[in-house]
């Protein structure tokens, strides 16, 4: 069944934590930074996994990182601008519900994550024997040709890849409406992230 992995839940978790503290663009502090430190510390995980996941999502355009002593991470766009799907696809690879609905078929529009594996490694959620190799030009299923439920999966993985993409960060972590004025709601405290189920 499809299932999103512990890692991906965290991931949602620590871009949380970035957002509460309003560390982004049309934030109520959004030259402020977070430390992977201060952010390991939130969510109750080790310090290299976090760093390493923050790297990542630094180097896919989703955090803004700043080096130095005082250097940490912030969010480069809005929590409302960022969309499951896009971490997802940070942590877990493009999303493929069917490896043969997906073969020449970029359902949500999006090409394959960069640095993502060409023999299907990080497609979420598939099993060894559903992940295209060389052998079959992208599909491992003799089948493919007059297979009738092709046209349905498709339907299927269509509907999921939308719901990923309208699903966005300050939704996944109950955030407030991002307020532009400079009033005190504009200066509320973060409240505190709970830390993702372990």
């Amino acid at each position: 069944m499809l299932r999103i992995s512990k890692k991906a839940d965290y991931a949602v978790f620590l871009l949380g934590a970035i957002a509460r503290q309003g560390a982004y663009p049309g934030g109520h502090n959004p030259e402020a930074v977070v430390s992977a430190h201060e952010i390991a510390r939130l969510a109750k995980l080790n310090k290299s996994v976090v760093a390493n996941l923050l790297k990542e999502f630094a180097k896919h355009g989703l955090l803004d990182s700043v080096r130095g002593l005082k250097g940490g991470y912030r969010l480069a766009k809005a929590p409302a601008a960022i969309a499951l799907a896009d971490i997802l696809e940070v942590v877990e690879g493009r999303f493929t519900l069917v490896e043969c609905v997906a073969h020449g078929h970029a359902a949500d529009g999006a090409a394959p994550a960069a640095g993502e594996a060409a023999s299907g490694g990080g497609l979420l959620s598939l099993a060894p024997s559903m992940r295209a190799t060389d052998d079959h030009d992208g599909a491992d299923c003799a089948l493919i040709a007059f297979c009738p439920s092709k046209a349905p999966m498709r339907v299927v993985h269509d509907r999921i890849a939308r719901l990923f993409r309208d699903i966005k960060l300050d939704e996944l972590c109950a955030l407030p409406p991002t307020h532009h004025s400079s009033g005190p709601a504009a200066t509320r405290p973060a409240a505190p992230a709970s830390a993702p189920a372990r």
